[in-house]
């Protein structure tokens, strides 16, 4: 194994939270910052939402008078700024485990191998994913093929050009199930059955307005208890109080949940029904020199939130560097 490579600034992910941080960081006059992704390009999540004619804007520009932009438009305003920058960029490279105490990260790339990086702050910037049917607890029944999740949507929708169902149910009923819904009709799909176990959709009403221009999707919502997935090689609908919702492809939606793990792997306090790190005075840790920004602070936020939090936690790291 190489020796430690040492920074004044490590941060973990280079989606809108990171990149934030590594920006306000930089202009801040912080010298050595590195940011580590796991995917082979920058922007997180709005990367796999690509720009495309008849395609649906899913991200809202507030710092620029409120107007939606495709999330690659995004993605590559977000790269443009770190480029601007002297941040180290490491790409393809895997955190595989954290010392916490000693602000050490061990890592793992195709051109490095295996890595040490150590620093005096390290910012987690891991984002978040969406439950799984079980953590849900009230999704039931088999699991066929055509069941996806949101990114797995993407990646065939967006990444592949490929429309993977005609008639798609949707479970969650948050903006992203609705956007979702609206990227399935706009590529030659049905409109979408949405599904959840509350009353009314968790999606805002002007959100909804806004989906419209694209999909108008059936809500069926009230009074659900459970709901039971049915098909046995493939998805072939859902069982809803007894009653039958036939479709041929599923997309499970929302429901964001911070990705802790790395939190976990080194003793970092985590609200474990939650998932989210506890979090003190700016946005620090319960390990002195670590901070979170971005979702993996827990809710659902979207990409120019995301952005502006990292600006924010970029303060904290601040403080906390001038203190030491």
């Amino acid at each position: 194994m190489n020796s430690t490579k040492h920074f004044n600034i490590l941060i973990i992910g280079a989606g809108p939270a990171g990149i934030g941080a590594a920006v306000a960081l930089s202009k801040r006059g912080i010298k050595s910052i590195a940011i580590i992704e796991r995917s082979d390009k920058v922007g997180g999540i709005p990367s796999f939402y690509k720009k495309k004619k008849g395609g649906v804007r899913t991200f809202i520009r507030w710092s620029r008078g409120g107007i939606p932009v495709f999330g690659e438009d995004y993605a590559q305003w977000l790269e443009k700024q770190l480029l601007k920058t002297k941040v180290q960029i490491e790409l393809q490279t895997q955190v595989l485990n954290i010392d916490a105490k000693k602000k050490i990260l061990t890592l793992v790339s195709p051109k490095e191998g295996e890595v040490n990086y150590s620093a005096d702050a390290i910012v987690m910037a891991c984002g978040s994913r969406e439950e799984t049917l079980a953590e849900r607890g009230w999704l039931g029944g088999s699991r066929p093929v055509r069941v996806f999740f949101t990114k797995q949507l993407l990646c065939l929708l967006d990444g592949n050009h490929l429309l993977p169902m005609n008639n798609p149910l949707i479970i969650g009923s948050d903006l992203i199930g609705y956007a979702a819904a609206a990227k399935l009709k706009a590529a030659g799909a049905s409109n979408a059955v949405i599904v959840d176990n509350r009353s009314g959709p968790k999606c805002g009403f002007f959100e909804r307005l806004y989906f419209r221009l694209w999909s108008n999707p059936k809500y069926q919502g009230l009074s659900i208890k459970s709901i039971e997935i049915t098909g046995n090689k493939t998805a072939s609908g859902v069982k809803l109080n007894g009653k039958n919702i036939p479709c041929d492809g599923i997309v499970i939606c929302g429901e964001l949940i911070p990705n802790s793990e790395l939190a976990l792997n080194g003793n970092i306090k985590v609200e474990l029904h939650s998932r989210k790190p506890v979090v003190a005075e700016d946005y620090q840790l319960s390990e002195p020199g670590w901070f979170a920004a971005g979702n993996m602070l827990g809710g659902f936020h979207g990409a120019e939130w995301c952005y502006f939090n990292g600006r924010r936690v970029a303060r904290g790291v601040v403080n906390y560097l001038s203190q030491t």
